[in-house]
This record gives C-alpha cells, structure tokens and sequence, in this order.
C-alpha cells in the first residue's frame, strides 16, 4: 500500500519460506533440556537493538511482574554498532531488576528445540520484512505476541496476538502464559510456506520481466 500511495507501483510480494517440519519436530520429541535449564522462560530471538525492540520488552517484562519467569535472549549480538543502545538496555535491565540471559549464537540444531520449549515469544521489532524468528515460533507451537504493526498483520493474521504499548504488551503475554495454546492455525500457516514455493514464485516473477 504504501509503494501503491507513494510512487503509484503495484509490488510483487513473496514471502520467505520456512522449514516448518524441522520446528513441529521439536515440540513433540525434543525432551525438555531448555526448560531445565531456565524454568519456564519468555523467549526473544535476534540482537538487542532499536529495530528489535529490546528495551520495550525489558519494560513489558517487568510489567509481568512474575519472578518465576526467565527472559532468555537467542542471539543478543549484532552486526551493526548499537552499543550505546546496548548501554542503555544494560542500564534500564538493572534498574527493573530484571537479569536478562544472553545466549549468544545458538547452533543451527539447538534452535527448534530452544523455541519449542519457551512459553512464549515476544516479537517487538518495530520494522521488519517477514518475521521468520515468529514463523518458526509458531510451527514449534509456541504462542506469539507481536507488536501491531501492518506489515506483521499482513503475514500473521490472527495466528499472533498484538500490542502496542508496554502495558498491552504485558498482559497479552500474560494471556499466552495462562491460557492454553492451540497452535493448529500457527502450524499451518508456517506449513504453507515452503522455500520450493518461494524459489517458485522468484523463477516466475523473474520470467515474467525478463
């Protein structure tokens, strides 16, 4: 819509694929290693960075106010130069008390299971593209809040819920911790798309301006 609006082109919009089977594998035979390593833990994947929204959850988390609980960062690294933002997330975890644990990279084989065994993933970027890290949280069966962004209802639908602000954000975790998961429309959604599909849909785009 906004490339329609602001330079009267009509895009071609295909979507990541992901490797769905590998996630739905963990949620039903991966034990439960992560979990008894942390507890029950609330999940965040990527680096900890403005785009990701890392200070908001830190300020949503602490509105959850459930000491029980772990915040666990997949990644927290980043390839670009945040560090005052990193600064500024140290300092603001410290003041909440809150003790964020900082995985670093997790190996390619460890994720699934990692995600499946979470409570829930908070999914706060304020931009993305797709939102795979969420996609593959939901063919692990794990529920997901997102920030109400466009782009994240156009991929999501109603398979996620959405927040805007830091207390809309902590309750609707609250609700994906205390309410029973039916992570059927999430698992199909991520089963329907594959990466033959998107090469698919690239090779016919590509001939179709060649």
């Amino acid at each position: 819509g906004e490339v329609r609006r602001g330079w009267g082109l009509n895009p071609t919009v295909i979507p990541n694929g992901v490797e769905s089977a590998r996630f739905e594998a963990a949620s039903v035979g991966g034990g439960d290693r992560w979990r008894r390593k942390f507890g029950q833990y609330v999940l965040a994947v990527g680096g900890i960075e403005p785009r990701k929204g890392s200070i908001d959850l830190l300020e949503a988390f602490a509105l959850l106010n459930r000491p029980e609980l772990a915040l666990v960062f997949a990644g927290g690294e980043t390839l670009f130069d945040y560090r005052d933002y990193r600064c500024q997330f140290d300092r603001r975890a410290a003041e909440l008390g809150i003790e964020p644990i900082v995985l670093g990279t997790v190996d390619n084989d460890d994720l699934p299971f990692l995600l499946a065994q979470a409570s829930v993933l908070p999914f706060f970027s304020t931009k993305e593209g797709f939102g795979l890290a969420a996609m593959e949280a939901l063919a692990a069966g794990t529920p997901v809040v997102a920030r109400d962004l466009p782009v994240l209802r156009e991929v999501f639908g109603e398979t996620v819920a959405y927040a805007a602000d830091h207390v809309g954000m902590s309750r609707s975790l609250a609700a994906a911790l205390d309410r029973r998961h039916d992570g059927a429309a999430g698992r199909a959604l991520a089963r329907s798309l594959t990466w033959d599909a998107a090469a698919q849909r690239h090779l016919e785009f590509y001939r179709s301006v060649g």
